[in-house]
């Protein structure tokens, strides 16, 4: 074997680099030599100890304990990290008037159950009767037929369902519903509350030893998908949340920022006689081409 000057951080590098340009594929040889460079950067730069890399080794395997369906704790460091909204504004060129996209969040689930325009998602969920509705169109205005739309949120102790023994209490305040040939939606849930992120995994754990900043502003998650269009992923945030401007994952855009209206009581939207108060919401998605 040909003797190698491992002592020399410059050659470690190098050496690290030659063996990673024989990757075949173009845009996987980009990104890991870049990443190879940067973290060799980052590590020199600040004199990472061993003792700090096996702890922040140990960290990862701890954080891959907390992953399971619905719940992705990498994710969530992600997105304290602001790597999340990054990718998400960098990555999603849209056109003028085109809805806004924001992070994915950890507690997406695939496979949600499916309701009819109109029906209650909230399954039991507790807090103020939601009755959302809007429509969903491209960018010249015309109504989208058939778009696949999943929504899910908190309920009013501002936790989700994958966080409630989800596999024995099933779904809540999550489900998948598909706009009409108007491209309408509309669906009953409960109000959204500000709420704060996981304090059981390891991300908690690092906010709380920098920024501090846990909390997130009330909102409803929305991934919407139609055949040749760019699929959205985004929320509308409470226009009376208080931490609109402190978001621990950075996902608040102006344009997101929505009336939930409040009501003492009466007739809803679509007619329902509501005894006691109740909220409303609309809002038009303008989805994006492919």
């Amino acid at each position: 074997m040909k003797p190698t000057a491992y002592d020399s951080t410059d050659l470690i590098t190098q050496e690290v680099l030659k063996r990673y340009e024989s990757t075949p594929d173009p845009r996987l040889r980009e990104i890991m030599l870049s990443l190879i460079r940067h973290l060799h950067a980052f590590a020199k730069d600040v004199k990472l100890t061993s003792p700090e890399w096996l702890a922040a080794m140990q960290l990862l395997e701890e954080t891959g304990t907390w992953c399971a369906p619905g719940r992705n704790e990498f994710i969530i460091f992600s997105d304290a990290l602001g790597l999340s909204m990054l990718t998400v504004t960098q990555d999603y060129q849209r056109p003028e008037g085109a809805t806004e996209p924001t992070l994915l969040g950890p507690f997406l689930v695939e496979g949600a159950p499916k309701f009819e325009m109109g029906q209650d998602i909230s399954r039991g969920a507790q807090g103020v009767p939601l009755y959302s509705h809007g429509r969903v169109v491209d960018g010249q205005g015309q109504p989208v037929k058939g778009a696949v739309i999943d929504v899910w949120h908190s309920d009013d102790r501002g936790i989700y369902d994958v966080q409630d023994h989800f596999e024995t209490n099933g779904a809540w305040a999550r489900g998948q519903l598909n706009t009409g040939e108007d491209g309408r939606f509309s669906f009953w849930s409960v109000m959204p509350v500000d709420y704060p992120i996981p304090q059981d995994g390891t991300a908690i754990r690092m906010i709380h030893a920098t920024t501090g900043e846990s909390w997130r502003p009330a909102h409803l998650h929305f991934r919407i998908v139609a055949p040749n269009l760019r699929p959205l992923v985004t929320h509308l945030f409470d226009r009376q949340s208080e931490r609109l401007d402190r978001d621990a994952v950075f996902g608040v855009r102006p344009s997101l920022v929505a009336d939930f209206v409040r009501h003492a009581g009466g007739a809803a939207p679509d007619g329902r006689n509501m005894d006691g108060p109740y909220c409303t919401l609309e809002h038009t998605f303008v989805m994006a081409p492919a």
